[in-house]
């Protein structure tokens, strides 16, 4: 989100949607209710969103991403795909 308006050039908003990077991966293809969301968080930060088709896959992601990231927390979740896309 950005603002025009004159005097707010130094106030854009640098978190979303520029700072985080959206991974559909195996949910692009996905035809159930239900995705699993895998987000990365730094400092109370969200820094990345990725998207699966099966929690096993968001859990084998997640794994892989706590051993090479470790500062990071990854939280996994189900949610519904109505919610991503209609």
């Amino acid at each position: 989100m950005t603002n025009d308006r004159a005097g707010d050039e130094g106030r854009k908003d640098r978190a979303w949607p520029g700072g985080v990077r959206w991974e559909f991966g195996g949910a692009r293809g996905h035809v159930s209710e239900t995705l699993w969301r895998c987000d990365g968080l730094r400092a109370g930060r969200l820094y990345q969103r990725s998207l699966f088709g099966t929690r096993a896959e968001a859990e084998e992601f997640a794994g892989k991403m706590r051993e090479m990231e470790p500062d990071q927390m990854f939280c996994v979740e189900a949610i519904k795909a109505s919610a991503v896309w209609n």
